[in-house]
């Protein structure tokens, strides 16, 4: 059963492309070179720590499988990994 707390997806996707949208819920784009993507996940702005279910979504929107998610969050994958996976499953 995984967990992560928020701050740690957070500053994982900041640091691999994504830029944060504030709203009622925290709302994670995707951009290449400036460019908006189709790839985007949401964080509620009062969960401290992210659960299997939770998780499982945020996997889906992001397109990723868990253990793609999993390197994404912590850390062994890189930013340009990250923009192979989805340029090699057409996704952007």
């Amino acid at each position: 059963m995984a967990k992560y707390k928020t701050k740690t997806i957070e500053a994982s996707l900041l640091k691999k492309g994504f830029r944060e949208i504030n709203a009622h819920h925290k709302r994670y784009i995707y951009y290449v070179n400036g460019e908006k993507t189709g790839i985007t996940t949401f964080i509620s702005h009062g969960i401290k720590e992210y659960g299997d279910i939770l998780l499982s979504k945020m996997r889906t929107q992001l397109k990723l499988s868990r253990k793609q998610f999993d390197d994404l969050v912590m850390c062994p994958l890189t930013k340009e990994e990250l923009y192979r996976i989805y340029s090699d499953n057409d996704l952007i």
